[in-house]
């Protein structure tokens, strides 16, 4: 070999996160404080308890969703969840948070 290219691009995409995977890793723990926030609000309202179940399910479904390689799945339940939750906090008239 007559040269060596001592400056050659590595790969170092291992150590890339994806959009999906930095979003989950964001709104999963924003959107669960939220859901536990405004749980107090409606304990004496049970016909809103399978709104809250429904967007814990989503939040487990985001994680796990993303756990199996489906990431484009694992956005679209925390958006679910989230928007149960901006649900929430407007039938108590509290503006949802961003």
């Amino acid at each position: 070999m007559l040269t060596e290219c001592l400056d050659k691009p590595s790969d170092n995409s291992d150590k890339i996160k994806s959009v999906s995977v930095q979003m989950i890793e964001k709104y999963v723990p924003m959107v669960r404080k939220a859901l536990e926030e405004i749980r107090p609000l409606y304990n004496d309202s049970k016909e809103f308890q399978e709104v809250f179940e429904n967007a814990k399910l989503y939040i487990d479904d985001a994680e796990n969703f993303l756990k199996q390689g489906k990431d484009e799945n694992a956005v679209l339940s925390i958006g679910y969840a989230d928007g149960l939750v901006d649900a929430l906090r407007i039938a108590k008239g509290i503006d949802p948070k961003m």
